[in-house]
């Protein structure tokens, strides 16, 4: 076979010396006689994004215009394989949309792969690629492609489907792919942001509270809903962005339908038909959202809304144009699907968020192109969650503080931008059930014990306890003497058990599996100096001021003792103590099993008397201290602010100061409760009301009458509320 000298030239250049003899085995193999570089190059010889070489030729016989392909080893060199598996899926589609490969691939010694491609259009000249197209023609093209995709390549995968039920977060992994599995590079870009655990389950996106898109996808975390929904799957192009598109032009004019797509190397038989939506979607917006300054806010809101809950109000702070690319995809899609309908939507917005966060991941898209696809992502994710549960995490309607906005602030889509700010307001969400206990009682303990069941204790040692429906549970009644102080019962987590301070002593009452109740040896305390620390489960703790002891809920035994800080004004556990917190009045000292200790300083005085002088003169104020129930967080406030730490990493995650009337409130409030859930949000009882304190300004929570007392399961997912009345409420958080 002859190849001209220029061209043996370039081709050794660009592919190497080895691959022209291959070459020239090839055309023997099939009849060439002649082989030559189409002149003028179509485009420079080098490599594309997936680092393949593009050279068009001119073979002969018969004499034909071929697009030569040289594919890398690796996963792209499947590209021949899937090509071939594309045109034999459905061929009358396939003969009018895909590009033919009329010669066999040849495998390279090296693992490249060198294939030959048919022409899309016959021309090099007159086909454009549809991200080269004016916006209105580019509209004409997209409503084709995705009635193609849809309506004819899918026809038939389509009749004969049927829905698999997959989680939200198994869905995304699996559109993901090895981006996200096997630390890919959306998880090395997540880590970088600092947008996995510990951070928020929630992030802002102009004020409204949307679920952390990362999280979701992980779906470990328990303050997230992870619903099954049902996903259609079809053929699949893998990467339909607008440049994978190529239209013909005849005397000028643009022929839509006679669309090829090319770049077939993650063709599917089994794909996620949402996500050639999606792709195609979002690369027709990038043009218009990836600058080197994010779209300005209402404009940005707008539009993220309109592709996710499309409201005809959107359109005004819409860019023109914009918006007619949105439906131009979206709408035909649904159009085509309007069988399935609502399942659709959902499946649509489950492919975007995958698809936006792939797109993240792209370095060729500015910091605000990336941000913007975060953003969109969590909104996406936001309606599914929205859309699939009674009383979810609704992405709707906006909270009062429009200026919120964790992606502005944490610098999304640039890399070592600041972690994302704390978004605690894990708030109660829709009440289970209610039940009345007929024990009105200001001093009662609640607490959840193993399968989330619930126990309240009275103040004379009386327990009542319920399933996690609602029903009653065996009980005992209580005696004298009362307990010491507000507070001073804890509930089991892992085993049926309470324990119950008395003056001189901690009573355990267990409940075992066949019934009745059993009383282990009670735990002797030194009268007036020995207490109990109110929180834990798997274990329980005391102190005396001078020393913290850990002890087994079974019988007392102690099993771990710690130093107390002189003065201490406060302490807390985890469930199983392996986060310790013990405080001075404006010292916080955390222990962590198998790490040092750690020491933070914080404000504290008494309203009214925060002069130098009086500080002088008057005893140091408390505080009160809460450790979440796996030790991730520890929340502090004072008389003067509201912190959280994060134990993992050893940084303050929230800081605000008390408002002056917060802080006036807390003086003289008695048997005061601070809960901390896992991501850090705190439940600040006091004088009988329930807030959240880590919020601007602190946010009040709407109750009826006062509280005796607020407790949260140990996955953060339920909370639940003892009136002074005797009103026992469950809640979703």
């Amino acid at each position: 076979m002859h190849i001209p000298p220029e061209d043996v030239v370039l081709l050794q250049e660009t592919c190497g010396v080895e691959f022209v003899e291959e070459l020239k085995r090839q055309g023997r193999d099939v009849g060439w006689t002649e082989l030559r570089l189409r002149r003028p190059l179509w485009s420079t010889p080098g490599s594309s994004y997936t680092g393949a070489v593009l050279l068009p030729v001119l073979v002969a016989p018969p004499p034909r215009q071929l697009l030569m392909k040289v594919i890398p080893a690796g996963s792209a060199g499947r590209e021949a394989s899937a090509h071939a598996e594309a045109l034999d899926a459905v061929p009358a589609f396939s003969a009018r949309h895909l590009v033919g490969q009329p010669y066999p691939a040849r495998d390279l010694p090296d693992g490249r792969t060198v294939m030959f491609q048919e022409v899309a259009g016959a021309s090099l000249v007159h086909v454009t690629p549809a991200g080269s197209l004016p916006p209105q023609e580019q509209n004409q093209v997209v409503e084709k492609v995705v009635r193609g995709l849809l309506a004819d390549w899918n026809e038939l995968g389509l009749k004969e489907a049927v829905p698999e039920q997959l989680t939200v977060s198994r869905s995304l992994t699996r559109a993901l792919g090895d981006v996200w599995t096997d630390g890919g590079s959306l998880q090395a870009f997540g880590r970088r942001l600092g947008v996995f655990a510990p951070s928020s389950p929630w992030l802002y996106s102009d004020g409204m509270r949307l679920p952390n898109p990362y999280l979701l996808v992980d779906g470990r975390n328990p303050a997230l809903a992870d619903p099954a929904v049902p996903v259609l799957h079809g053929l699949g192009h893998g990467d339909l962005h607008l440049d994978n598109i190529l239209v013909p032009r005849r005397e000028k004019v643009v022929q839509p339908q006679e669309y090829r797509l090319i770049d077939l190397c993650t063709f599917s038989k089994r794909a996620d038909v949402g996500g050639d939506v999606a792709t195609l979607l979002l690369s027709a917006l990038l043009p218009h959202v990836n600058h080197p300054q994010e779209l300005p806010p209402d404009q940005r809101h707008a539009l993220l809304r309109f592709i996710v809950d499309p409201d005809a109000s959107h359109r005004t702070d819409i860019v023109p144009g914009v918006a007619a690319r949105v439906t131009a995809v979206r709408d035909t899609a649904r159009d085509v699907m309007h069988g399935w309908g609502d399942p659709w939507d959902v499946q649509l917005l489950l492919s975007l968020t995958a698809v936006a966060l792939r797109f993240t991941t792209y370095t060729k898209i500015s910091a605000a192109g990336r941000t913007f696809c975060a953003r969109l992502a969590a909104h996406a994710c936001g309606e599914v969650l929205a859309r699939t549960q009674d009383g979810g995490v609704a992405a709707r309607p906006p909270i009062a503080d429009r200026d919120r906005d964790s992606f502005t602030m944490a610098g999304f889509g640039q890399e070592g931008g600041r972690t994302p700010v704390f978004v605690p307001d894990q708030g109660p969400r829709g009440r289970r059930w209610r039940r009345e206990t007929g024990v009105p009682d200001d001093r009662a303990v609640l607490g959840f014990g193993p399968a989330h069941t619930l126990v309240a204790i009275d103040s004379v040692g009386g327990i009542r306890r319920w399933t996690a429906v609602g029903d009653p549970l065996p009980g005992v009644d209580g005696r004298s003497p009362r307990q010491r102080l507000g507070h001073q019962s804890l509930v089991a987590s892992l085993t049926h058990s309470v324990v119950v301070a008395r003056p001189k002593e901690l009573e355990i009452v267990r409940f075992p599996r066949e019934g009745g109740t059993f009383r282990p040896p009670s735990v002797p305390l030194r009268n007036g100096d020995h207490f109990l620390v109110t929180s834990g489960g798997d274990v329980f703790a005391t102190h005396d001021r001078r020393h913290l002891t850990v002890h087994r809920f079974d019988d007392g035994a102690p099993i771990e003792e710690l130093t107390c800080p002189p003065a201490m004004a406060a302490s807390a556990v985890s469930m199983d103590a392996s986060v310790v917190a013990m405080a001075r009045s404006r010292e916080v000292h955390i222990h962590r099993r198998g790490h040092p200790p750690v020491r933070w300083s914080v404000a504290n005085s008494i309203p009214h008397l925060r002069n130098p002088l009086l500080r002088m003169v008057t005893p140091d104020p408390g505080l009160q201290l809460a450790v979440s129930p796996r030790g991730g967080h520890v929340g502090c406030v004072t008389f003067e602010e509201v912190v959280v730490w994060s134990t993992e990493d050893e940084r303050e995650v929230y800081r605000r100061r008390l408002t002056d009337r917060e802080a006036r409130e807390a003086l003289g409030a008695k048997w005061m409760r601070l809960v901390c859930t896992e991501t850090g949000t705190l439940f600040w009882l006091r004088r009988g009301r329930l807030s959240i304190p880590t919020t601007d300004g602190g946010t009040q929570l709407q109750q009826s009458g006062t509280y005796a007392d607020v407790a949260v399961d140990r996955d953060g997912t339920l909370m639940a509320t003892l009136s002074t009345e005797g009103r026992l409420e469950v809640w979703d958080l």
